[in-house]
C-alpha cells in the first residue's frame, strides 16, 4: 500500500516538473538568431522598430540583432560578405547587385517605406520657399547613387532647378559627418533624415523647406532584401520576420503618437519622448503615406524607383529589372492574409 501511494505522488511529483519546467523560460523554444544590417538608425523605420519592441519579432520566435551600417551599399556588402542575413536598404543597392556579377541574386521579400522620409531644410527661415531659390545656392546632398540623392535630384529637376545647381551638390561629406558640416557653416540647403533633422531644429539651426516624399510620391524607398540562396534556406526566418513586421505596419497605423514614442523610445536613447512624438506627427503630416501599409511591394513604386535611378543615370534603361525577377511575393502574401483573419 506505502509502495502505491509512493509510486503515485512520485508520478504527481514528476508531472509537476515536467510541467513547471515546460513553462519556464528556459525549457520555451530556443529563438533563432538571426542578424539584420539596416542603412541607418531612423524614426523612418518606425513600423520595424514596434515590431521589435512591441514583442511581435520575438512571438514569431526570432532574436534578431540589428546592425547599423551606415549606407545602402555597406548593407549590400554585409549581404554579400555573410555578415547579415538580410538586410533593409534602398532598391537601388539589390538593383545594383542583381546587375552586377554575383550569380547569388537578391531578392525583395517585404516592403517597409512608401518614398523618400528626408526633408530639404534651409539655414534661414524662408516664409515662401520657391524651387527657383535653389539656383546657384550650395546644397548639402546624400552619397551619389544612393536613393536619398536620386530621389533629391529627381524632385530638383522635375521643379526646374538649373542643371549646374543639380551637378554641384555635394555628395562627399560622409553620414556621420553631415550635422557637424551644416552646423559648421557648410551649405545654404540639405536634406536631412530623422532624427537628425528634429535635432537641428530643436536648436534653430534648420527650417523646413520640403517634404521629397510629398514631392515624389509612392516610390519604394527601402525594403528588406536577402540573397536568393538564403531565402532558399531560411524561408521560415523570412516569413517570420515579414508577418512581424505586418504587425509592425498595423500598430503604427492606428496608435498614438504617443504610444509610438513610448515603443521607439529604447531605439534612440538621446531623444526625449516629445522629440519622437514630434517626428511620428511630422511623418503623419506630410500629406502623403510615408510607411508602407502593406508588406507586399508595390510593382507600380518600385517601377518608379528604377526609372529616377534612370533619369538620375545610374542604371542604364535596358537594365531594370522585372518586378517579378527583383521582388518574391510569397512572403507578404501570407502576412498579409494571416493580418487580415486577425
Amino acid at each position: 500500500m506505502i509502495n502505491k501511494v509512493t509510486r503515485s505522488f512520485t508520478r504527481a511529483a514528476f508531472a509537476a516538473t515536467i510541467a513547471f519546467a515546460a513553462s519556464s523560460p528556459s525549457f520555451a523554444t530556443e529563438l533563432v538568431k538571426v542578424k539584420m544590417a539596416e542603412v541607418v538608425r531612423s524614426q523612418f523605420y518606425i513600423p520595424m522598430y514596434v515590431a521589435l519592441s512591441k514583442g511581435f519579432v520575438k512571438n514569431e520566435g526570432l532574436d534578431v540583432e540589428l546592425i547599423s551600417a551606415n549606407g545602402g551599399d555597406r548593407v549590400g556588402a554585409l549581404i554579400l560578405a555573410g555578415q547579415a542575413d538580410f538586410g533593409l536598404a534602398g532598391p537601388e543597392v539589390p538593383i545594383y547587385i542583381y546587375n552586377g556579377e554575383s550569380a547569388d541574386k537578391p531578392l525583395i521579400f517585404c516592403a517597409l517605406t512608401a518614398t523618400d522620409g528626408l526633408f530639404l531644410v534651409s539655414r534661414q527661415k524662408i516664409d515662401k520657399f520657391e524651387w527657383s531659390m535653389l539656383n546657384g545656392k550650395k546644397i548639402i546632398g546624400w552619397r551619389p547613387g544612393s536613393t536619398p540623392q536620386l530621389y533629391l535630384e529627381y524632385v530638383l529637376k522635375q521643379h526646374g532647378v538649373d542643371a549646374t545647381t543639380v551637378k554641384d551638390i555635394v555628395t562627399n561629406i560622409g553620414m556621420p559627418a553631415r550635422d557637424g558640416a551644416w552646423v559648421g557653416g557648410n551649405g545654404d540647403f540639405a536634406i536631412f533624415n530623422e532624427p537628425n533633422f528634429t535635432k537641428l531644429e530643436k536648436a534653430g539651426q534648420a527650417h523646413l523647406v520640403a517634404s521629397i516624399g510629398k514631392e515624389v510620391g509612392r516610390a519604394d524607398y527601402t525594403l528588406f532584401f536577402a540573397k536568393k540562396s538564403w531565402l532558399e534556406k531560411n524561408p521560415e526566418v523570412a516569413q517570420k520576420w515579414t508577418n512581424a513586421i505586418a504587425k509592425g505596419q498595423a500598430y503604427t497605423k492606428t496608435a498614438s503618437a504617443e504610444d509610438i514614442a513610448e515603443a521607439i523610445a529604447p531605439y534612440f536613447p538621446g531623444l526625449s519622448k516629445e522629440d519622437n512624438v514630434a517626428v511620428v506627427n511630422r511623418y503623419r503630416t506630410v500629406g502623403v503615406p510615408i510607411w508602407a501599409t502593406s508588406t507586399l511591394p508595390d510593382e507600380g513604386g518600385l517601377a518608379k524607383a528604377q526609372e529616377i535611378m534612370v533619369i538620375g543615370g545610374v542604371l542604364p534603361a535596358d537594365k531594370k529589372v522585372p518586378f517579378d525577377r527583383l521582388v518574391v511575393t510569397t512572403f507578404s502574401a501570407k502576412a498579409e492574409k494571416a493580418a487580415a483573419n486577425q
